[in-house]
């Protein structure tokens, strides 16, 4: 019963990793078929849980400082041009993201799939805490975007980690060209995707390439370490923001629609509370 109930409540934020699962480990004739429909699947989640919390953010400067009958409350609380900048940057975020789990190593899967119950685990300790503080009507919008920021700091780490525990090639003593002719995987059959994936393991492999050899051949070693540390972090960090961004975005249209009534008695939080123990 208490299964049926996680299923039920949480089951949208499984679904969305384990076709993220299913779509990176598919062979590259399937993976190339599906690409662009689960390229528009996880922009559209990303750009859900962004333009969440910038409507929330846009509504309390309105708040603040406009009138609740002003006319320009309508023309400033965020239209068309809003939709199409979150639309953008949830594009790249999403291709950034597909790309690398098609080129992630299995065993840094656990990770991701460990992020999601701890995601879980850390929204609804964060919602008990607020609910006394919170506005009802915006605590889950409130808590998501508080969440978001640590939990994907804590999983880029992970995953910076996890990258320098795995072997990684030898390159030192190769030239760039060889370097790359040796080790960069073919993407032939696959048009589009297999382009981004050459293009994300070519960058992989100069930043090896360059971090390995800065010593022996160019002696700056630690001007292009720091360097290759920073592609790194910020590799790493960009993947893990869209993913931490995309469960987000899952849970943000769950919840869409299901907001509490406002009422004076403040019953709403009692239920939210109610809603987050369970």
């Amino acid at each position: 019963m208490r299964g049926r109930r996680l299923l039920h409540r949480h089951g949208h934020l499984a679904l969305a990793v384990l076709v993220l699962l299913a779509w990176s480990l598919a062979s590259n004739d399937w993976a190339g078929v599906l690409f662009l429909p689960v390229w528009v699947l996880a922009t559209q989640l990303i750009v859900a849980g962004s333009l969440e919390a910038a409507r929330l953010r846009r509504r309390a400067w309105l708040d603040q400082y406009l009138r609740d009958d002003s006319p320009r409350r309508r023309w400033l609380q965020g239209g068309v041009l809003m939709v199409l900048r979150h639309q953008f940057v949830g594009a790249l975020l999403a291709l950034v993201l597909l790309v690398d789990l098609r080129l992630l190593p299995l065993s840094e899967w656990p990770l991701l799939l460990a992020a999601l119950p701890l995601l879980v685990v850390a929204r609804n300790r964060l919602r008990r805490r607020l609910s006394r503080h919170v506005v009802a009507e915006h605590l889950p919008a409130v808590t998501r975007r508080l969440v978001t920021l640590p939990a994907a700091a804590l999983l880029a780490l992970a995953l910076v980690l996890a990258a320098l525990w795995l072997p990684q090639p030898w390159l030192i003593g190769l030239g760039w060209e060889e370097a790359i002719a040796r080790h960069l995987p073919g993407g032939e059959g696959r048009a589009l995707l297999g382009f981004f994936e050459r293009l994300a393991a070519s960058a992989e492999l100069t930043r090896l390439w360059a971090m390995q050899n800065a010593v022996e051949r160019f002696h700056l070693a630690t001007p292009v370490a720091m360097l290759g540390w920073l592609v790194l972090l910020l590799t790493q960090g960009a993947v893990a923001w869209a993913y931490v961004r995309l469960l987000v975005g899952a849970e943000a249209l769950r919840r869409e629609g299901r907001s509490p009534h406002t009422v004076t008695t403040g019953e709403p939080a009692a239920a939210n509370d109610r809603e987050t123990r369970a």
